[in-house]
């Protein structure tokens, strides 16, 4: 999960520099998380914001503006759903 990552960037521009033009990169991400794991900063922010700083990361990696999508399923008859979302950016 790219909320655990100390150096995202670093670990963003290697994907970058290996992945073939026309490539891409497909980063999932739900609002569930271990705290004690997660980086501090994460914790603080909402969903739109962590899809926010995701897009930041790949821009400073050296991608283009990256496309947000939310997959959350629906279940009938239930209340609560969890929030699952995909970043991706093409090469």
């Amino acid at each position: 999960s790219i909320d655990y990552l100390i150096k995202p960037i670093e670990i963003l521009k290697e994907v970058h520099r290996v992945l073939k033009p026309g490539g891409k990169v497909i980063i999932s991400q739900s609002n569930r998380c271990f705290p004690s794991k997660a980086i501090s900063m994460w914790l603080n922010m909402n969903d739109r914001q962590h899809l926010e700083l995701i897009n930041g990361y790949l821009q400073y990696a050296g991608f283009g503006k990256a496309q947000a999508y939310d997959i959350t399923a629906s279940v009938p008859g239930e209340r609560f759903n969890d929030p699952m979302f995909i970043v991706e950016v093409t090469k």
